[in-house]
């Protein structure tokens, strides 16, 4: 069977006519489904954050006619039948091995033109469009129902295109083809994608030692609390559970001359410490309402804006600790959630999670939210206890 590029085909006989498009294959918004992303990534047997959508092989050339026609679900590329064998070997494999002996899907199918099937769904149902192939002999035409149409290669990767196939034929093959042909064709690729369902265990999702490692200086896991109270003084409590003495149940670590990460917070009251801006007329933590110029007020802006403040405070042990951990250092940068949007009610309230898998995906969800679809409370309530009906997930 004959092999043409992807740009080749076009229901314009002059395929010209109609500009290329650079299709992007699975589409969906990456901050709502990167738990999804994370799915691929571990039966796909990637590392963790190297699956980027805007990649390549996630996008395949096509005519601008062939693009309407294939978000319409008129018509699919399919890989050949020997390609989907050797993914749902991969799948099977990748299903139930750990984390360091899965096989990785660009090694077993290298970033390439990969050859695939095209086939039609609902233009067969709808106005039968005539499909041309622009060749080097010559422009050929194919009328439905496309029978010996060519294959098409593309450097489109093939887990990709069964993702988005198998999402496309559940909605509407058995609507198009009888019985067995939709059922052939949905488990074709739906078999692999099966494979890809379960969530991806912990030492993927979180790592094995990032907890320990990296755990904010003040909180822990249980371990360690477990730990320091098993060293405290056994004779602290009476039989009766009264404390024999004020020394604290755990041991707590000496004073130390280097300073704390709070030694840069000002510890007066916030009554002491008045107005985070100084405003014209009173002065911040002056008794005697000593008034600012707003010449003075603008000086003070633009140092703030201008300075270098970081000059200003004296090196913490975070600082010191982050030059040893160069890990910990560039997680102390990663961008934070704003905290409006953080409470916002309706932030991800709607959003998605997990187009394929068990389960839906929380991780994006808003503080708010989580209570309303976990507890059933409403947290921005004037009384916090206030519980609300809520329907079921």
């Amino acid at each position: 069977m004959s092999v043409v590029p992807s740009t080749a085909i076009s229901t314009h006989r002059n395929v010209e006519e109609c500009p290329v498009v650079n299709h992007r294959i699975v589409s969906f918004d990456e901050g709502h489904y990167r738990r999804q992303i994370e799915h691929f990534e571990y039966y796909w047997g990637s590392q963790k954050g190297d699956l980027n959508l805007n990649s390549p092989l996630n996008h395949i050339e096509l005519r601008s006619d062939m693009v309407d026609r294939l978000l319409k679900r008129e018509w699919i590329l399919m890989p050949r039948k020997k390609t989907l064998q050797a993914m749902q070997q991969m799948a099977e494999y990748n299903k139930t091995a750990d984390v360091g002996s899965r096989r990785n899907y660009l090694r077993e199918f290298p970033d390439d033109e990969h050859e695939y099937d095209m086939v039609p769904l609902w233009m067969l149902k709808r106005d039968c469009p005539t499909l041309y192939v622009n060749r080097k002999t010559g422009v050929k035409a194919f009328p439905a129902p496309y029978t010996r149409f060519p294959r098409v290669k593309s450097r489109a990767h093939p887990f990709f295109v069964a993702f988005w196939a198998n999402r496309q034929l559940n909605r509407c093959a058995a609507l198009i083809y009888p019985d067995k042909k939709a059922t052939m064709l949905m488990w074709s690729v739906g078999g692999i994608t099966a494979c890809w369902m379960k969530e991806p265990p912990p030492a993927f999702l979180v790592g094995p030692d990032v907890w320990m490692e990296h755990h904010h200086p003040l909180s822990d896991d249980g371990h360690a609390a477990r730990s320091a109270l098993q060293d405290s003084r056994a004779d602290d409590t009476t039989d009766g559970g009264v404390r024999k003495t004020t020394r604290a149940p755990c041991r707590q670590p000496k004073s130390t001359a280097r300073p704390t990460p709070y030694a840069k917070c000002d510890l007066r009251p916030a009554r002491a410490r008045g107005s985070v801006l100084p405003r014209p007329g009173i002065e911040s933590g002056k008794k005697d309402n000593v008034g600012y110029g707003l010449s003075d007020l603008r000086m003070w802006i633009g140092g703030v804006g201008l300075g270098d403040c970081t000059s200003i405070w004296e090196s913490t042990w975070l600082d010191d600790e982050a030059i040893r951990d160069e890990e910990l250092a560039r997680y102390r940068q990663e961008v934070w959630r704003d905290a409006e949007d953080a409470l916002h009610p309706q932030t991800t309230m709607n959003g998605g999670g997990l187009i394929l898998g068990h389960g839906v995906d929380r991780s994006g969800y808003s503080s708010n939210n989580w209570a309303m679809r976990t507890y059933h409370v409403c947290l921005w309530a004037v009384d916090p206890w206030v519980h609300i009906k809520v329907r079921p997930l």
